[in-house]
């Protein structure tokens, strides 16, 4: 009995956990909002690729927010078959601020804390996502209205933590290309506010709405690497 539990935990449980499957290579291009304005853009740009042999997304998430001088770059090299994190690089204002290595239960390298460079060097006890990416890791889910999945996370300000990911409802989400249908998917990560990121039903990543800051898709992202 023991045995037959085990196995089917075993089977079930990537299921319930991020699919790299569930992506599709793509360039996309987002208006950022704040207080209902717009005032910058995101470009995501996700492309198969490989690591020494191995079959890896390799995603670069540009937001740009000019009037603010924001601007960040965040580049991805994540397993393509079970998103699990290989390598991520920050960079703020073309200046690096992140450099991290994941590996056999550790994460590793180096980030900027008030101008000085520290060493990072992180045991996980447990297998992780990245915690910097939020709307490419929801949309690798099996979601399914009213359901919740925890996944675990490591971030490079926060530590470890778990996104708790909530299919709240459905809306028509409009795009350049015409409306898509949207699940709406709440994210609790232990703060006081709650994003809601909008997937399509098609895997597409469409935006999200967080306190006074918004994402849809739409505007001119050529200007972004």
């Amino acid at each position: 009995m023991v045995l037959t539990v085990l196995i089917a935990a075993a089977v079930a449980l990537p299921e319930t956990l991020p699919d790299g499957r569930r992506l599709t290579a793509g360039d996309r291009c987002s208006l950022l909002s704040i207080n209902g304005k717009d005032e910058g853009l995101t470009r995501e740009i996700i492309r198969e690729s490989r690591v020494g042999g191995r079959p890896v997304w390799d995603i670069v998430i540009h937001q740009s927010l000019p009037g603010r001088q924001f601007d960040m770059r965040d580049h991805f090299v994540l397993d393509r078959r079970t998103l699990s994190p290989i390598a991520l690089d920050n960079r703020r204002a073309g200046v690096e601020h992140v450099r991290l290595a994941y590996r056999a239960g550790r994460v590793t390298g180096t980030r900027l804390d008030k101008g000085t460079t520290i060493a990072v060097d992180v045991a996980l006890p447990a297998p992780v996502w990245e915690g910097n990416l939020w709307g490419t890791t929801i949309a690798a889910l099996p979601l399914q209205a009213g359901k919740t999945y925890t996944v675990p996370f490591y971030q490079y300000d926060k530590g470890l933590g778990s996104f708790v990911f909530t299919v709240t409802g459905s809306e028509s989400v409009p795009t350049p290309a015409g409306p898509v249908e949207a699940w709406t998917v709440d994210v609790d990560v232990g703060g006081k506010t709650r994003p809601t990121y909008l997937i399509g039903k098609n895997g597409a990543e469409l935006g999200y709405r967080a306190g006074a800051f918004g994402e849809r898709p739409g505007g001119d992202c050529s200007a972004l690497d």
